[in-house]
């Protein structure tokens, strides 16, 4: 895939983020991360709004963490 597909592939993943929650959340979460990656590595620019979307969720995956930590 070149860089223009992974963004519109990522952008179709960002759309089902705000649908779902839980596992399929994180799961949904892996799959742009990884594809924001590849855009990366492939010398392509993230679109701001779904570099913030990932680190979003990353901040959301941190705090998940810790609610389930024994106090």
């Amino acid at each position: 895939m070149n860089v223009s597909e992974l963004v519109e592939k990522a952008q179709g993943i960002a759309t089902l983020i705000p649908e779902t929650d839980g596992p399929d959340r994180f799961a949904l979460h892996d799959q742009l991360h990884r594809t924001l990656e590849t855009i990366r590595r492939q010398g392509g620019t993230v679109p701001r709004p779904l570099s913030r979307l990932d680190m979003e969720l990353v901040d959301e995956a941190v705090e998940a963490s810790f609610d389930n930590m024994p106090v």
